[in-house]
């Protein structure tokens, strides 16, 4: 095969390609946007054609080209630059990208208005008091930081700097992960941002803290002061029947049925909102007659008071310190030791099976669970509590 230049001095050039059958065929064979590009046919009319049309595209383009500013020419080869270590990836790519992940919610409001708006809706949805003070708290907080900002363009590599605050504990680290994590989901609903990237943070590593319960004598001594203290119901409550403070708070004489032996932890009162029936065990049914009443709110104490009352009964009672929660660990400990069954433990204590086998299981012995639920009043003639007996 052999080829021969036309004459023509139009660009792209015009090769006649003859080939050894002796047939004759024309090539187009120019660079076009860095690419090489050579197309044959079978009559000049239509490489003629082929070679036009890229003319008039070069001329457009070209035209294009020289009508830009010059610091949008410079900025465009400065972009395309910073491209060329991505094969394939252009300006226009990265141009497309930009407004359809960034620009598309620079109308979105500003964090701290998504952070109120989100606050007043929890409020419609009737949320708890205690709720809504931990939202208000550390959503206040997210807000100083990023609040003149839109959500969409905070870097996960922002978020994730703000969530491991080194002064919070890794258990307050997802605390407010779950936080902001719920107002970014609240932002996509509405389209103000495109992905929750609080989910993309990695939350801490934690360890299960250990549970601390009561020893018999502890629970003695508790058991005598209580009275003194102001804080009798409280104490039997959660000690004997495993309620929550939270629970015994919102609970009211009424649910506390003593004939039935039974207590109704309404859907108001329960932790998840979530009714629950305890049984009142033979234990709790010595120990509620003393301080129940026909009517009424359980705590008629305030927060401050009713912790002032435990701090009053920790010294009566000569304890170190109030353990954490030690009550109602108490209960589900023994409760669990006496039983042999988690799910029953469970369900008294409106928690979960693998709850119990996690932290209460083998905490205690039988002996020493026998000898808590035999813990029993012993009354003086004027009527006021002293040591206990332990019935066995």
């Amino acid at each position: 095969m052999t080829t021969a230049k036309t004459k023509t001095k139009l660009w792209p050039p015009i090769h006649k390609l003859t080939y050894t059958s002796g047939k004759v065929g024309w090539q187009v064979a120019c660079m076009l946007n860095g690419r090489r590009i050579r197309e044959t046919f079978p009559t000049k009319e239509e490489a003629e054609t082929r070679a036009a049309e890229i003319r008039v595209k070069i001329e457009n383009e070209g035209a294009a080209a020289f009508a830009l500013p010059d610091h949008l020419r410079v900025e465009a080869g400065q972009a395309a630059e910073k491209l060329k270590p991505y094969d394939g990836e252009t300006i226009t790519k990265a141009v497309d990208f930009y407004l359809d992940h960034c620009l598309r919610f620079r109308n979105a409001p500003a964090v701290s208005q998504v952070v109120e708006g989100f606050i007043q809706e929890r409020q419609k949805l009737n949320q708890r008091a205690r709720n809504l003070a931990d939202v208000r708290q550390r959503l206040t907080k997210f807000s100083r930081t990023f609040g003149a900002r839109k959500l969409a363009e905070i870097t996960v590599e922002e978020l994730a700097e703000w969530l491991r605050d080194p002064t919070w504990s890794a258990r307050s680290q997802i605390h407010y992960r779950r936080r902001v994590s719920m107002l970014y989901d609240y932002a996509v609903k509405r389209r103000w941002c495109e992905v929750n990237t609080a989910m993309l943070v990695d939350p801490p590593e934690t360890e299960d803290k250990d549970v601390e319960c009561f020893s018999i004598q502890e629970c003695a001594g508790i058991l005598e002061n209580a009275e003194a203290a102001g804080c009798l119901p409280y104490v039997v409550l959660s000690l004997f029947s495993g309620l929550r403070r939270a629970e015994i708070v919102r609970l009211h004489w009424q649910d506390v049925n003593l004939s039935a032996r039974t207590i109704t932890v309404g859907s108001a009162a329960a932790k998840k909102r979530s009714r629950r029936v305890v049984t009142i065990n033979e234990t709790a049914a010595v120990w509620l007659p003393l301080c129940a009443k026909a009517r009424g709110p359980v705590i008629t104490l305030s927060k401050q008071a009713l912790d002032a009352s435990l701090k009053e009964l920790t010294k009566l009672a000569g304890l170190n310190k109030w353990k954490q929660n030690g009550l109602r660990h108490s209960f589900c400990s023994y409760h669990v030791a006496a039983y042999k069954d988690p799910v029953r433990t469970a369900y008294e204590a409106g928690n979960s099976a693998e709850i119990v086998n996690r932290h209460y299981r083998a905490l205690v012995d039988e002996d020493a669970a026998k000898r808590f639920w035999g813990l029993r009043p012993v009354s003086d003639v004027a009527g006021n509590i002293v040591p206990l007996v332990v019935n066995n």
